[in-house]
C-alpha cells in the first residue's frame, strides 16, 4: 500500500508538472502565448468554419503599439498548411491575458472566450463560418488563466478562472447558451501571486479537478484541488506541492 501510494503521487506530480508545463509555455496545446517581432499575441486553434482544417483565432499584442485597441481575427487554414485571414475583426479589451476555445453554446461550433486583466471575461459564438460573434460574459476582480472542463457534469462546458486581485479561482458554470453562472470560489494558498490553472482528473475518478500552479513563488508550488461532481473543489494535501515540506506528498 505504502508503495501504491508513493507511485499515485509521483504520477499526480508528474501530472501537474506536465500541466504547469503546458501554462508555462514548454508542451503545445490549443492555446497559447506566441511570440514573433511585434510582440507576444494570444492563439487558439480549432475548425471554425468546420472544412476539416485548423483554424486560428489570434490576439495581437504589439509591444511598441501607440494604439491601446486590441482586436480578435480569425486566420482559416488551408489543404497545403497556409492560412487564409478573414477581414472581420471584433474589439477585446485593452489588456487579454488569456483566449481558450470551447464549444460554450452547444450548437457545434467552437466558440473563443478572452480574458481581459480588469476582470471582463467576454465569450465570442463561433458561426460555423468562421466569424466569430462578441456575445456575453461574465466580470471578476481580474484574469490571470482560465481552464475549461465540465466541471458540474451537465454536459456544458465551464470554466475556472484565477483572479490576482481578488486572490481567488472562481468557477463559472456554464448555462449551454454561451453565459455563465458565478459558482463556488477558493482562495489562493498565497496571496499576491499570479497562479495559473489546468485541468484535469488527476486522482483518476472520472471528474475533472483542477491543478493551482504558483510558478512565480521560485519554488513551482502547485495545489491539486479534486473535483466532487457539482462544480466544488476540495484541497488534496497529499497531491499538493509547497515549500513547507509538510504539506509536499508523503514519502
Amino acid at each position: 500500500m505504502r508503495s501504491e501510494s508513493r507511485m499515485r503521487c509521483r504520477w499526480v506530480v508528474a501530472m501537474v508538472w506536465l500541466a504547469a508545463a503546458v501554462l508555462m509555455g514548454m508542451v503545445p496545446m490549443t492555446a497559447w502565448a506566441d511570440e514573433d517581432d511585434h510582440g507576444t499575441n494570444l492563439v487558439v486553434m480549432a475548425d471554425f468554419n468546420r472544412d476539416g482544417f485548423q483554424d486560428r483565432a489570434e490576439i495581437r499584442l504589439p509591444e511598441k503599439s501607440k494604439s491601446k485597441a486590441r482586436f480578435l481575427t480569425v486566420a482559416l487554414g488551408q489543404a497545403d498548411g497556409s492560412y487564409k485571414p478573414m477581414a472581420a475583426r471584433v474589439a477585446v479589451g485593452e489588456s487579454p491575458q488569456e483566449i481558450v476555445v470551447a464549444d460554450f453554446n452547444r450548437d457545434g461550433n467552437p466558440d473563443v472566450m478572452v480574458g481581459d486583466d480588469d476582470g471582463t471575461l467576454t465569450v465570442f459564438l463561433g458561426d460555423g463560418r468562421g466569424n466569430l460573434v462578441k456575445a456575453s460574459g461574465a466580470r471578476l476582480g481580474s484574469v490571470v488563466s482560465i481552464t475549461v472542463a465540465d466541471f458540474n457534469r451537465d454536459g456544458v462546458p465551464d470554466v475556472a478562472v484565477s483572479d490576482w486581485r481578488s486572490g481567488t479561482v472562481t468557477i463559472l458554470l456554464g448555462t449551454g447558451s454561451g453565459a455563465f453562472q458565478t459558482g463556488w470560489s477558493f482562495p489562493f494558498r498565497m496571496a499576491g501571486l499570479t497562479p495559473h490553472v489546468s485541468a484535469a482528473d488527476f486522482n483518476g475518478d472520472g471528474i475533472p479537478d483542477l491543478a493551482v500552479v504558483y510558478g512565480d513563488d521560485d519554488g513551482y508550488t502547485f495545489d491539486v484541488m479534486l473535483g466532487t461532481g457539482s462544480g466544488t473543489f476540495a484541497r488534496s494535501e497529499k497531491l499538493s506541492v509547497a515549500k513547507d515540506p509538510n504539506a509536499a506528498c508523503v514519502p
